[in-house]
């Protein structure tokens, strides 16, 4: 029995949860991610995790007690205000809110995410500062990886793609690229907003607080670790970003932005940006075309953002890059795979894909509906509206 050799280039959700799911059925793989050290990176909000999706994929990885022990179900609820303070929808009190679809979704941080999937992996499974260069295909049909750091490791059968938004992997498939959304603004977090701002964490709540006006909002999203992630988001033209003479980095960044674009909403909503923490980061939102797809590849293969990038206003991005991982589990595990077995793993593959492009197509497609409403001429009324007609035809089905 020939043991199948398999990369996995990106340390996310997708590429998390692929590993421990291989390493549960005894498929050995190795993860290389391009970060430095674990905690590299410490930005990231809070993610809602669906049933269907991406709390399956955790079930099958033997995780989900340990999710349900850190997630937040108080946090799914939403709360929607219009730029002059007046509350146009609050679930947390109680009223008509999302349809019954929005269920079971609890949020946890991105981080405690990803402690998770990492704790659960075999020691030395995953290859810190591993960037990717390319990809050379070796004599023996095998793949080669090369990275920046001058490492080279060989003699993989399969390659997987969970490199995000940028995949290098996606260039070996593709030509493609992402495209400007029409969407961009500025990412703020509001640090210890209990102690420090008790006005502003009365409005955001525990869940999600969008303040919508027309094509633009404040969108708060209440995070485990005691802070609020915000985004100062609005449809604008994609030179806008580099002419607007916004210096995005630095601390006055939040009063330019909030002057150039929120000058109609109220004080308190404008303090969420002004007294959110100096380390902003400047945002213009891209996405794959929607029905993307790419020629088969017999040894490699993409999945999460790599595979379908999508902006994040259907809340379905992880939890599409978490289900792409468990049904590719799936191909691979399918059965115990020998050499000249090979050419049915590329079957099984590609049967994966196909699923796949479905599932981010009908995906993607929500996600634009969604980004429609998020950035609607007519502020959050008309996202209301949506949800109210949803459970007017909810009611009318049951």
């Amino acid at each position: 029995m020939a043991t199948l050799k398999i990369a996995i280039i990106g340390g996310g959700p997708a590429g998390l949860t692929l590993a421990k799911l291989l390493q549960k059925a005894n498929i050995g793989c190795k993860v290389f991610e391009r970060d430095a050290y674990r905690h590299a990176k410490n930005r990231g909000g809070s993610l809602d995790l669906h049933p269907e999706s991406g709390q399956r994929a955790l079930k099958e990885a033997g995780l989900l007690d340990e999710f349900k022990k850190l997630s937040r179900p108080e946090g799914e609820t939403l709360r929607i205000y219009s730029p002059d303070g007046n509350v146009l929808m609050d679930e947390s009190r109680g009223e008509p809110g999302r349809p019954g679809e929005f269920a079971n979704r609890p949020e946890i941080d991105r981080t405690q995410l990803r402690d998770l999937l990492l704790d659960s992996l075999a020691p030395d499974t995953i290859d810190w500062n591993s960037r990717l260069l390319k990809i050379r295909a070796q004599g023996d049909s095998k793949l080669a990886l090369l990275f920046t750091n001058g490492n080279e490791e060989g003699d993989f059968d399969l390659v997987v793609g969970a490199d995000g938004a940028w995949s290098k992997v996606r260039s070996s498939v593709s030509e493609t690229e992402p495209l400007y959304s029409g969407i961009s603004g500025l990412d703020c977090r509001i640090s210890d907003v209990d102690a420090r701002f008790e006005e502003l964490s009365a409005h955001v709540g525990q869940g999600m607080c969008l303040n919508l006006g027309s094509d633009k909002g404040l969108l708060c999203q209440r995070n485990g670790d005691g802070s609020v992630q915000l985004y100062a988001f609005a449809r604008l033209p994609n030179e806008w970003f580099s002419t607007c003479g916004i210096d995005f980095t630095h601390p006055r960044a939040r009063q330019e932005v909030v002057d150039a674009l929120f000058p109609e909403y109220t004080a308190l909503q404008k303090s969420l940006v002004l007294n959110s923490d100096p380390d902003t980061v400047g945002r213009q939102l891209y996405m794959l075309p929607v029905g993307f797809q790419w020629t088969h590849n017999p040894r490699i293969t993409l999945i999460g953002d790599a595979a379908h990038l999508m902006n994040p206003f259907a809340g379905v991005g992880v939890n599409v890059a978490m289900e792409d991982a468990l049904e590719l589990a799936h191909a691979i595990i399918g059965e115990k795979v020998e050499e000249e077995q090979l050419s049915s793993l590329s079957v099984r593959l590609q049967k994966f894909e196909v699923g796949m492009w479905k599932r981010a197509k009908q995906n993607a497609e929500a996600t634009v509906m969604y980004q429609n409403l998020f950035f609607h001429k007519r502020g959050g009324v008309a996202m209301v509206e949506h949800f109210a007609k949803r459970r007017q035809e909810d009611e009318q089905q049951n």
